[in-house]
């Protein structure tokens, strides 16, 4: 029987540095696998319990919940829920695939061309989750049937969901920020969706580090960006990461036999 287990990587040193009582994770993208997010929570549970005060700790969750696997309502409910320690400072961004689902769930954007653009770029099992009897060449059918299965309270908390956060000199996004951009003009394309010219900015001209998901390269750490998105959809394993002081280290699922 396989069971999941969390490996702590090795420390290594930060792009930059934290008050030294000051610590930060960040979740990457959990795409509907609910028992890894559940065994990252007790992990990172279990290191703020033993090494910090929670009053002085940070945990965000990257965006892209749902989509690429089957638990989207348990996963989403996992989210919301947080890590149950009102002390630690939680924050919750939106990503592109909750867009998709949300525009489709409130009626915004039923049109046929994007419900199947999301059917073909991870949105096929949240569909069948939870819309199993509906049509695709039905939209208002697929957009009801969605709104059911979600409920106002899950839909509430995936509209009140931001698309960026700041810490220090760490700014949180799903996708990533415009290099071309003002850190203060950023639009929500860029967040929700960027790759390049970010992934591999020469000439960074932000004073900020930015630790994203979307692009399952992770986890790797460079000077402009820590990306966490680790593809669990496709490699089992579901990345954190943990920043403090003037270091930083990673937390990651796998499946052990």
């Amino acid at each position: 029987m396989s069971r999941i287990v969390v490996d702590a990587g090795p420390w290594q040193a930060a792009p930059r540095a934290l008050p030294a009582w000051k610590a930060i994770f960040a979740i990457g993208d959990v795409h509907s696998h609910a028992d890894h997010l559940w065994m990252l929570h007790e992990r990172i549970s279990g290191i703020i319990a033993l090494e910090h005060d929670a009053r002085d700790v940070s945990v965000v969750w990257l965006g892209d919940y749902v989509d690429r696997g089957w638990e989207p309502l348990q996963t989403l409910d996992l989210v919301a829920a947080g890590l149950g320690r009102p002390e630690v400072n939680e924050v919750k961004l939106l990503g592109n695939h909750e867009r998709y689902l949300i525009d489709a769930a409130t009626g915004r954007d039923l049109s046929l061309p994007r419900l199947l653009n999301w059917w073909r770029y991870g949105g096929e099992e949240t569909l069948k989750c939870l819309a199993p009897d509906a049509e695709i060449d039905n939209p208002q059918t697929v957009g009801a049937a969605l709104f059911e299965a979600l409920g106002r309270e899950r839909l509430a908390f995936l509209e009140t969901l931001p698309l960026q956060h700041r810490i220090g000199d760490y700014v949180f996004a799903h996708a990533g920020l415009n290099p071309d951009r003002r850190l203060d003009d950023q639009d929500e394309e860029d967040l929700l969706w960027i790759r390049e010219p970010f992934l591999s900015s020469r000439d960074w001209p932000h004073p900020v580090t930015v630790v994203h998901g979307h692009t399952p390269d992770g986890p790797i750490a460079l000077q402009h960006r820590i990306g966490i998105d680790s593809g669990v959809f496709a490699s089992g394993s579901l990345s954190a990461v943990e920043i403090r002081g003037n270091e930083l280290r990673f937390l990651t699922t796998r499946l052990e036999t």
